[in-house]
């Protein structure tokens, strides 16, 4: 089979099985967009019909689609329950099919499909409008964790010439950029905690909602989940791109409300954590 009719016969596929409705109509969008019926392209065996073994073909990989949502979405689905997890987990791949053939892509939106698919216009208990909150921030999490997994990290970078020293933290010779696996995130939830607690198999109760800000990295192939405070969050963001260590500081110190003197005495203790958690890396 050609490249081409192999790259054909997978959007087919893709069609039949996350396009919305029936069997039928499921079928009928796939003739449409890509001019194949069930009979082009599945053979009638063991007294099944095409369309018979194409329903079972797709129940089968919508199952495990689900399995692997739970599989990066373990908090999630502990905290809410396996049931409730499946049912949205299904809606989305049903509703958000992924326009990718990775399944590291799947639940790339899936916060995003349980923000806006949260009860709208509905006078609710401050209490429960909170933990409807809850989930897709969870999600946020748990989404970010997974893609500094497979983001590129420092593991390779040479080692650094020389020790980091204050001098180069309060002159402008030092440059800093945020490694490409660093994930900055703010929260509505301080779940940091919550997430680690549910890691280790504990079950915590739910936090109050307040503001966290949150930096997840790696580093030797470690994964970091901190919460962090407003100076260092603009300090790494300020980071994003090449810049010198006291353009940053500048930056934190304005966003944060702090003295630029006090800013500076924060970074020189805490750059050298920054770096050991694979937040940060040194540019030559």
């Amino acid at each position: 089979m050609s490249e081409q009719s192999l790259s054909l016969l997978m959007h087919w596929m893709q069609t039949v099985i996350t396009e919305r409705g029936g069997l039928g109509e499921k079928l009928d969008a796939a003739a449409r967009r890509h001019e194949l019926r069930a009979e082009d392209v599945v053979a009638e065996r063991r007294g099944l019909s095409a369309r018979e073994r194409l329903a079972v073909y797709t129940g089968g990989y919508v199952l495990r689609l689900l399995e692997c949502m739970r599989a990066d979405f373990p908090v999630l689905c502990g905290f809410v329950g396996d049931s409730v997890f499946d049912t949205f987990a299904k809606a989305y791949v049903i509703t958000m099919p992924p326009g990718s053939h990775s399944l590291y892509d799947l639940g790339a939106d899936f916060s995003r499909f349980l923000e806006e698919t949260k009860p709208k216009n509905w006078r609710l208990d401050a209490g429960i409008s909170a933990m409807l909150d809850l989930p897709p921030e969870l999600a946020r999490l748990e989404r970010a964790r997974a893609e500094v997994l497979r983001a590129p990290g420092t593991e390779d970078d040479p080692p650094a010439a020389e020790p980091l020293s204050t001098f180069a933290v309060f002159g402008e010779e030092l440059t800093l950029q945020a490694t490409p696996c660093l994930r900055l995130l703010e929260m509505k939830f301080p779940l940091v905690d919550f997430l680690k607690s549910s890691d280790r198999g504990e079950r915590p109760e739910p936090p109050a909602p307040r503001t966290s800000l949150v930096a997840v990295g790696r580093s030797n192939y470690r994964l970091h989940v901190e919460e962090i405070s407003l100076w260092q969050f603009a300090f790494l963001r300020a980071c994003e791109r090449p810049t010198s260590s006291y353009s940053a500081v500048r930056v934190a110190a304005l966003e944060s409300g702090r003295e630029p003197g006090q800013a500076l005495a924060e970074v020189a203790m805490w750059l050298p954590v920054a770096f050991e958690l694979g937040f940060l890396r040194r540019v030559v």
